[in-house]
């Protein structure tokens, strides 16, 4: 049967999180997505990881190249290998953690003929913040903390969340590697800014369903040097693995035979 979602996942030396991802992607979706895993040469306990869950499918690519390359390579493979209606550009470190958070997306579209994809321009998405932390937040962007909108934008689209209709991908030859800056943000300004609906997600809407870790892949790489995001990446992986939901998924081995 063609999966409506086809999930693609570039992973480099994240055991930790990717095994998060995996679990909670299988624990909390509805529609049963295609679970696509790009692994760029870890060599690591994390490619052990993903040759012994079931229900992934996975590629290796053992090509020497590293950070944004890297990633950009692995998108380009796994779109070739999606069979999915939607295709999702997803981060090892992005954790969803709401039953349904596949279908909501999808469906959102679905309230808007002729809407192509979906995505946001916020990073550092963090529910298990502090009230006064996340009320600080509220009003330092108030007047962009949306539900969501159609209207176009000059600030940087993220990646880590990406949904893009397939076919519509597919029709304007667009290919990652070679691409210059964020993934996501070159194929929006390439091919639908002012040319296509496009649903741009506030950070209200993403609260609901994802944890984002952001540059869990870089630090593994050996890529983060600045001594501030270290410690900023290091704090909100602590805050991540406090929480119940995720020492319940940890815990949970049964969906890697799922």
């Amino acid at each position: 049967m063609t999966p409506i979602l086809s999930i693609i996942i570039p992973q480099y030396k994240t055991p930790e999180l990717i095994r998060l991802c995996i679990r909670a992607i299988k624990k909390f979706s509805v529609l049963q997505p295609e679970i696509i895993v790009v692994d760029n040469n870890s060599k690591d306990a994390s490619l052990d990881y993903l040759k012994k869950i079931k229900n992934i499918t996975l590629i290796e690519n053992k090509r020497k190249c590293h950070g944004a390359d890297a990633h950009k390579l692995a998108l380009d493979l796994g779109v070739k290998k999606a069979r999915g209606q939607w295709i999702l550009l997803f981060h090892s470190d992005s954790i969803v953690l709401k039953k349904g958070w596949d279908e909501d997306l999808i469906d959102l579209t679905k309230n808007y003929p002729g809407t192509i994809g979906a995505t946001t321009i916020y990073r550092d998405i963090n529910p298990f913040a502090p009230w006064y932390a996340k009320l600080l937040r509220y009003f330092k962007e108030k007047s962009s903390f949306f539900n969501y909108t159609f209207n176009t934008t000059d600030k940087k689209i993220m990646s880590y969340c990406f949904l893009i209709e397939r076919q519509f991908f597919l029709k304007t030859g667009y290919e990652f590697h070679g691409s210059k800056g964020d993934v996501g943000d070159s194929l929006y300004q390439t091919h639908i800014k002012n040319k296509k609906p496009f649903i741009l997600l506030g950070r209200k809407m993403l609260n609901r369903f994802i944890w984002h870790t952001s540059n869990a892949t870089s630090l593994a790489a050996g890529l983060m040097s600045d001594e501030k995001s270290k410690q900023k990446f290091l704090h909100k992986r602590n805050q991540l693995l406090s929480s119940d939901i995720i020492s319940s998924l940890l815990q949970n081995k049964a969906l890697d035979k799922r």
